[in-house]
C-alpha cells in the first residue's frame, strides 16, 4: 500500500510543477514603465525627434484636451497587437480620472505595425473608424521606417479632432473669508447657546443668562449692520427670552394664563432662533467644503426644529411627529432622487422636488387611510364594517415612484464613475459598436467582453496584427 501511495504522491507533485512551469512560462512579461509620455524601447527616435514628440505630447496634456502616450515596442511577445496595446494602456493609466480622456499609440516597427487605442471617454471623439482611417493615412512613413513623421501625422490629426477642455470653473470659496466682517457675528450667534447654559442653575440662572445673549447678539447685530439701533434692537429683543425659556416646567406658568401664553412665545422664538442657527451654522460648512447644493442645511435644520418643537409644545405632539415623518419622508426621497439624477441631468432639483412632493403627498394619504381603516374595522368610526385596504395603494403608488430612482442609484454605485460620459455617447450615437456593446455588457444586458475593467477597452483601431 505504501508504494502505491508513494508513487501517487510522486505523480501528483510532478504534475503540480509541470503546470506551474507552464503557467509561469505562459505568463506575459510585464508592459515597460511609463517614465514619460513617451518610451522609445527601440531607440528609433533620434535625440531631436525624441524631445519634439515628447514636446508635442507634454503640450497636449497641458491644454486639458486629452493625455497622449507613445510606446515604440521592440516587440509584443506572444501577444497580438490589440492585446499587448490594452495591458500597456492600463498599465500607463492614461488619461484624468473621471474624464476617461487618454489615448495610447503603440507602435511596433519590427512588426510594421502601429495601433491607437483610445479610453472609454474619447471613443465618441475618436471612433474606431476615424483611427483606421489615420493609421492608413501615415502607414506609408511607418513602412519606410520613418517614425518620427508617422507619430507627426498621428499627433497632428489627435489633435485636431480633440475638443477644447471645457472651462474651469471658479472654485467656490467661504462666505466668511470673501466677507470678513461676517465672521464675528457668526461666531456670536452660532455660539449664542452657550448663552443659557446658567439656565440650568436655577432661578437666578436666568438672570444672569439674560445679559449674556443680550450682550452677544447685540455686539452681532452692531458688528453686522454698524448702527447702535441695529445692536440695541437685538439686545432687547434677546435679553427677555432666557426669562420665558425658564417657565417651561414650572407650576406658576401652567396655572396663569398670561405665563402660559409667555412661555409659548418664548418657545416658538426657541424654535425659530434654533433653526436660523443651525441652518446658519450647517450652511456655512458646506459652503466651505464647496458643496454646489446648499439646500440641505435648512432642511436639516427644519427635521431638528420640529423635534424641538414636538418637546417645547406637548399638545401640538401628534401633529407635529406626523409633520416630522412627513419631512422625512420628503429629505429621504428628495435625497434618492437627487443622487440619482444628478448623473444624467445638469440641473436635477426640479425633477427631485416634483417627485419628492409626490411621494410625500402619495405617503400621507396612504398613513391617514391606514389610519381611518384601523378605526373603521374597531368600530371607533361608524359601525365595524369590512373595508377596502386603499391605503395599500397609495403606499404600493408611492413605492413604484420611488424604485427607479433606487434601481438607477444603485447602477451608478456598481458601475463606477463614468455612467454620464456611457449613456450620453450611447444615445448620440457618437460611439463605436464596441462602446455599446461595453456599455450593455457592464450593465448586466448580457454576459460578454470579460476582463475590462480598466479605463481602456474596445476602443481603437490599428494596422499590422
Amino acid at each position: 500500500m505504501r508504494r502505491p501511495l508513494r508513487s501517487l504522491l510522486v505523480t501528483s507533485l510532478a504534475w503540480l510543477l509541470l503546470s506551474c512551469t507552464a503557467a509561469l512560462a505562459a505568463t506575459p512579461a510585464p508592459p515597460p514603465r511609463a517614465t514619460s509620455l513617451l518610451v522609445d524601447q527601440t531607440n528609433l527616435l533620434t535625440t531631436d525627434e525624441h524631445e519634439e514628440i515628447d514636446s508635442r505630447l507634454q503640450a497636449i496634456a497641458a491644454s486639458g484636451k486629452a493625455q497622449v502616450g507613445v510606446l515604440i515596442a521592440a516587440g509584443t511577445g506572444e501577444e497580438t497587437l490589440p492585446q499587448y496595446a490594452l495591458r500597456v494602456a492600463e498599465a500607463w493609466q492614461l488619461g484624468r480620472r473621471g474624464s476617461d480622456d487618454g489615448v495610447l499609440i503603440l507602435v511596433v516597427p519590427a512588426r510594421n505595425a502601429l495601433r491607437i487605442e483610445v479610453a472609454y471617454g474619447l471613443e465618441g471623439v475618436i471612433p474606431d473608424a476615424l483611427a483606421a482611417r489615420w493609421i492608413d493615412e501615415v502607414f506609408p512613413d511607418l513602412a519606410e521606417r520613418r517614425v518620427a513623421q508617422a507619430l507627426r501625422g498621428v499627433l497632428e490629426r489627435i489633435e485636431a479632432t480633440l475638443p477644447e477642455p471645457a472651462p474651469a470653473t471658479k472654485p467656490r470659496t467661504n462666505p466668511l473669508d470673501a466677507h470678513p466682517e461676517w465672521k464675528l457675528p457668526f461666531v456670536l450667534v452660532v455660539f449664542s447657546p452657550l448663552a443659557i447654559f446658567p439656565l440650568f442653575l436655577g432661578a437666578w440662572g436666568a438672570l444672569l443668562s439674560a445679559p449674556i445673549l443680550a450682550a452677544m447678539y447685540g455686539t452681532a447685530a452692531w458688528a453686522l449692520w454698524g448702527t447702535q439701533i441695529a445692536a440695541a434692537l437685538a439686545a432687547a429683543i434677546s435679553l427677555p427670552l432666557p426669562l420665558l425659556w425658564r417657565l417651561n416646567g414650572r407650576e406658576i406658568a401652567i396655572s396663569q394664563p398670561v405665563l402660559r401664553w409667555a412661555r409659548a412665545v418664548g418657545n416658538l422664538c426657541a424654535v425659530v432662533l434654533f433653526f436660523l442657527i443651525l441652518t446658519l451654522f450647517v450652511g456655512i460648512g458646506l459652503a466651505a467644503a464647496e458643496v454646489e447644493q446648499l439646500w440641505p442645511a435648512p432642511l436639516f435644520a427644519l427635521l431638528l426644529a420640529i423635534g424641538l418643537a414636538a418637546f417645547l409644545f406637548p399638545g401640538a405632539t401628534r401633529p407635529l411627529l406626523l409633520a416630522l415623518r412627513s419631512l422625512l419622508h420628503f429629505a429621504f426621497m428628495l435625497a434618492l432622487s437627487y443622487a440619482a439624477l444628478s448623473s444624467i441631468d445638469a440641473d436635477p432639483a426640479r425633477l427631485a422636488v416634483g417627485a419628492s412632493v409626490v411621494f410625500t403627498v402619495l405617503i400621507a394619504i396612504g398613513l391617514l387611510l391606514d389610519s381611518f381603516e384601523k378605526r373603521r374595522r374597531s368600530g371607533l368610526v361608524g359601525e365595524p364594517a369590512a373595508v377596502r385596504n386603499w391605503s395599500l395603494w397609495f403606499m404600493a403608488a408611492a413605492l413604484l415612484l420611488m424604485l427607479p430612482f433606487a434601481v438607477l442609484l444603485l447602477i451608478q454605485a456598481l458601475l463606477g464613475e463614468d455612467l454620464h460620459t456611457r449613456i450620453v455617447q450611447a444615445s448620440a450615437g457618437g460611439g463605436s459598436i464596441a462602446a455599446i456593446v461595453w456599455w450593455a455588457a457592464r450593465r448586466g444586458f448580457f454576459a460578454l467582453l470579460v476582463g475590462l475593467g480598466g479605463r481602456f477597452g474596445g476602443g481603437g483601431a490599428g494596422r499590422g496584427d
